[in-house]
């Protein structure tokens, strides 16, 4: 158990929006895998769906292969509201295939926060904690999450166990299993009936150490025909936090949305 006081807890916050960011992507990047090959029925060896007829169901339901290929960028913008600091502010995230990732907040009062990897380096500005290079555990995991196709490579990762069927929020969901390289476990939770992403539980490296996680993923909207979340609840260490999505573009990032800030940039010299 976790008890953070209000700067503490701003400090994760901040360390947590790329865990957020990966929910992030793995709605609007999701692809179906195995070469043409129909997995949308198969079934393991415990009776349940395996993770990639999951992942097959679930390209369906947003919006289908066709759709989702006919990209290769993705740009979110909506707002960051923490309700119990009674702060809001706004949130965008770049993300370009094959894997770029840049994500920034603004808090009135606080400034920019920003987390980012171009295909070569990874960093983060953060105005309480000072700015950096990320590497170790932190850089992993947005290594691992920067993949723009990266429920494609999941799709057939043979660290994805489907391990039961959970009531989540009311509704019953597949709870899939993830491990990683490292022995890191997270998961993920898929609307039976309506085979969309609802939850994830993923661990969270940051100074404060490792800490749970939880993402809530709801009111889905059709952005062109491609099914997205509108609203992700995050609650971590006694604190809660939101994203608002007010709109999704595709296709329309440059190569300067991936440029290292100058804060980034003087670090380098």
């Amino acid at each position: 158990k976790f008890n953070l006081d209000k700067g503490q807890s701003m400090k994760f916050l901040i360390r947590t929006f790329s865990v957020v960011s990966v929910i992030l992507l793995l709605v609007s990047c999701a692809q179906s895998s195995g070469g043409g090959q129909d997995y949308r029925d198969e079934v393991g060896a415990n009776g349940l769906l395996t993770p990639r007829a999951i992942f097959a169901r679930y390209v369906d339901a947003i919006g289908g292969e066709t759709v989702i290929r006919s990209h290769t960028s993705t740009t979110i913008n909506g707002r960051f509201v923490l309700a119990a600091f009674g702060m809001e502010g706004s949130a965008t995230i770049h993300s370009r295939a094959p894997n770029h990732v840049a994500q920034i907040i603004e808090l009135p009062g606080l400034g920019e926060i920003q987390n980012g990897y171009n295909g070569d380096i990874g960093w983060t500005v953060d105005p309480l904690q000072g700015n950096s290079l990320l590497e170790g555990d932190a850089l992993t995991d947005l290594l691992q999450n920067s993949d723009y196709y990266l429920p494609l490579n999941l799709g057939l990762s043979p660290g994805l166990v489907t391990e039961e069927i959970v009531t989540n929020i009311g509704d019953d969901a597949y709870k899939v299993k993830l491990t990683d390289e490292r022995g890191k476990d997270s998961f993920l939770f898929f609307d039976v009936s309506s085979n969309l992403l609802v939850r994830s539980d993923a661990v969270a490296s940051t100074p404060l150490g490792e800490i749970p996680v939880t993402t809530y993923l709801s009111d889905y909207e059709s952005y062109d025909g491609y099914l997205q979340p509108s609203r992700l609840t995050i609650s971590q260490a006694g604190q809660e936090f939101s994203i608002e999505v007010d709109s999704i573009e595709f296709d329309s990032v440059s190569d300067g949305d991936f440029e290292p800030p100058s804060e980034i940039q003087a670090l380098l010299q």
